[in-house]
């Protein structure tokens, strides 16, 4: 029986010895917003190391969406550690408040506990409790221990009034003590974390200049291209531009959330286009668009398009030099031409997500149509890579302006989207 009990012990010992390791490696190693702060960041570092060149749009959207949480966990321990420096100097100015206070308490405190004293040593009452009990006058002598007795009182609250004043001033300078090193701290930790919010948008630039330069790349080569395969020179045109939407929408994400608030109110209200009124829901335009100026030299879109300036209409500088031919072979021919290129994609996204929704299949994948009103997805036009110009005298195919582009501008890489006599682009589409 003893030997059952030894062999049952031992064996509870061994099973106690063999799971309590397991639980001790269970506990957490560091505070879990650390550590989840921490993962984001090396997912971001991984997320930076994409082939935007060989990677899907998908992929693409996945590190942009890393990237991002990873910015928007960085800001946020940012904001806490600013809000906590901020309380913390407002305990250190709180507690220096109060120490002034106490300090200017305690000196009058001491001054009159000198006073009494002084004055108790020059002039002593001259009844004490003796002479009060001598007297045959009761009533005088209640009244004159009464007075003895309220003085004793007086004295005795005036230095328990010094006591506590000692003590809360310095308990104030404790604690102000105490705030200053968490402000310390705290200031340091703020440094970290804008440093690493630094680091943040840092990753997402390089994440973006992998892209403008995929972009380029690629743009350049759809131009060549159409030359000799205007289908594939479109398909590669529409990969383009539905990155170009993508980086458009990072952007955006990035942007405070007032201003993203505000985006739809301000392309609809800013735009000279008409917004709704101009958007059929094949995702054509009603009419063309009007002219957009690129400050007369050049830019960037939204969307990391490379933008330059022909004639007063912005386009891709991939087909600046294309544009400023035909215009000029135009006015040759007593045709001055004029019209509006580039249209930013975060316009059609906010638009999208006015429209549509907010979730990723709302504003990349549900069909114009179901869309109120109906709203073209991001990425189907080539006024999104500036690839696409709206002739604004080219209303209809009897016009000079469309029988003149009609015979010339293919010459000069432009082709007409049959839908539409005043849309020219370097793919048809």
């Amino acid at each position: 029986m003893r030997r059952r009990v030894l062999v049952a012990v031992i064996a509870s010992v061994a099973t106690i010895a063999l799971v309590a390791p397991q639980y001790a490696n269970s506990a957490p190693s560091q505070d879990p917003r650390a550590e989840r702060e921490q993962v984001r960041a090396e997912r971001a570092k991984v997320a930076t190391q994409i082939d935007t060149s060989k990677a899907s749009l998908s992929e693409i959207d996945d590190a942009l969406q890393v990237l991002q949480e990873n910015l928007n966990t960085q800001e946020a321990a940012l904001a806490r550690t600013e809000a906590e420096v901020a309380q913390a100097d407002k305990d250190i100015a709180d507690s220096t408040h109060a120490i002034s206070v106490l300090t200017a308490e305690l000196a009058a405190l001491r001054t009159e506990m000198r006073r009494r004293a002084v004055h108790a040593y020059v002039s002593p009452p001259a009844d004490d409790i003796l002479t009060v009990l001598e007297t045959n006058d009761f009533t005088t002598a209640s009244s004159r221990k009464f007075y003895i007795e309220l003085r004793a009182q007086d004295d005795a609250d005036i230095a328990d009034r010094l006591d506590g004043a000692t003590s809360d001033l310095a308990f104030q300078k404790h604690k102000a003590e105490a705030a200053r090193k968490r402000a310390e701290a705290k200031r340091a930790e703020q440094a970290r974390r804008t440093e690493a919010v630094r680091g943040a948008k840092a990753d997402q630039q390089t994440v973006a200049n992998k892209i403008q330069a995929t972009m380029d790349s690629q743009i350049a080569r759809s131009v060549e291209l159409a030359k000799t395969d205007r289908a594939l020179a479109a398909k590669i045109a529409e990969q383009q531009a539905a990155l170009a939407a993508r980086l458009a929408a990072a952007q955006a994400s990035a942007q405070a959330a007032a201003a993203a608030a505000s985006r739809p109110q301000n392309v609809s209200s800013g735009s000279s286009s008409g917004g709704q009124s101009n958007q059929a829901p094949s995702g054509a335009e009603n009419t063309p668009l009007p002219p957009v100026s690129s400050g007369g030299g050049g830019g960037s879109g939204t969307g990391g398009v490379k933008l330059c300036n022909a004639g007063g209409i912005t386009v891709n500088c991939a087909i600046v030099g294309n544009l400023t031919s035909l215009l000029n072979a135009a006015r040759s021919s007593g045709l001055a031409l004029s019209g509006g290129g580039y249209r930013d994609p975060s316009s059609q996204i906010a638009l999208r997500r006015a429209h549509c929704g907010s979730s990723y299949y709302a504003i990349y994948e549900m069909p114009a149509s179901s869309c109120h009103p109906p709203t073209a997805r991001p990425g189907q036009s080539q006024h999104e890579l500036g690839l696409a110009v709206d002739f604004n005298a080219c209303q209809s195919r009897s016009s000079a302006c469309y029988q003149w582009l009609s015979a010339h501008a293919s010459s000069f890489g432009f082709y007409n989207l049959p839908s539409e006599p005043w849309h020219w682009s370097s793919t048809g589409r």
